[in-house]
């Protein structure tokens, strides 16, 4: 009596096992990737509104927090303008930086942006990398933080300071940024505030643009000259859209937003001149 009288499997029915193998196992790799990843955001977000109700408070001012346009009064200056336009105004919120400094001493000021929602701690570390991908708190997350350039001086005194966040695909961080542009928010309110220790500080925008990952956008100043002035008309004629009429001097003080797009090789950047507030 023999025995084995089932059929043999074709080499092409083995070919197709292993294949759906292979698909089952790269959908359950990304099915893992795509639940960490999400968890990751989550936990990066959970701490960001932990931070901000532990250490900042609603001052109640509305008329601080928004309305001002490019075309409104004052626009043309940062250092003039009408005495009712530059009444020093209320922050929408206030920041308690002696109990936030205990928490991580790198914090060298928080980000108000109304038109947006933004409202972030910004890191300070000793090189570009480690705020990339770690908190407020030091904690290891692909959010990172919203971070200073290491090579500035640290209290916005620099002709052009710049700020780095990641541009976040659940819309955390610097994920809203180009809606400035792309929705029209700059017309919402073109300003926004950059709170410190030692005083706060109120920024109008005058440039909206993409721009390459390496370009002149980047430029750190030693000093103040008719150099550090004609960079600043350039930065403006590259905005995509119209802010108005703004003037520079050797003593504008510019802080230069910036985040990655879509196209690795670009970036989109907000620029700001401080006002006199």
């Amino acid at each position: 009596m023999s025995r084995g009288d089932g059929k043999k499997k074709s080499p092409g029915s083995v070919l197709l096992t292993i294949g759906i193998v292979a698909c089952l196992a790269v959908m359950a790799y990304a099915g893992y990737r795509l639940v960490t990843t999400l968890y990751a955001y989550r936990q990066g977000e959970k701490e960001y509104s932990r931070i901000a109700d532990a250490y900042t408070t609603d001052t109640g001012d509305d008329a601080a927090a928004g309305g001002e346009t490019p075309s409104g009064s004052g626009a043309d200056s940062g250092e003039g303008g009408s005495a009712e336009a530059d009444a020093a105004p209320v922050p929408p919120i206030q920041v308690d930086f002696d109990a936030l400094k205990k928490v991580n001493g790198d914090v060298v000021g928080w980000l108000y942006i109304p038109a947006l929602d933004i409202s972030y701690p910004i890191m300070q570390g000793e090189d570009d990398d480690y705020y990339l991908h770690r908190t407020t708190e030091r904690t290891y997350n692909f959010s990172g933080s919203i971070f200073m350039e290491a090579e500035n001086s640290g209290d916005f005194t620099d002709p052009n300071t710049i700020i780095y966040g990641h541009n976040m695909k659940n819309g955390s961080m610097f994920g809203t940024l180009s809606h400035l542009l792309t929705k029209g928010k700059y017309k919402e309110d073109s300003t926004f505030w950059i709170l410190t220790p030692e005083k706060n500080l109120r920024y109008r925008m005058f440039s909206l643009h993409e721009t390459d990952a390496v370009s002149s956008v980047y430029t750190l100043f030693e000093g103040t000259d008719q150099t550090f002035v004609d960079w600043a008309g350039q930065m403006k004629a590259q905005s995509q859209v119209d802010l108005g009429e703004q003037g520079f001097s050797v003593d504008s003080r510019i802080v230069t937003l910036s985040t990655c797009t879509a196209d690795s090789v670009s970036r989109f950047v907000v620029q700001a001149v401080q006002m006199q507030t």
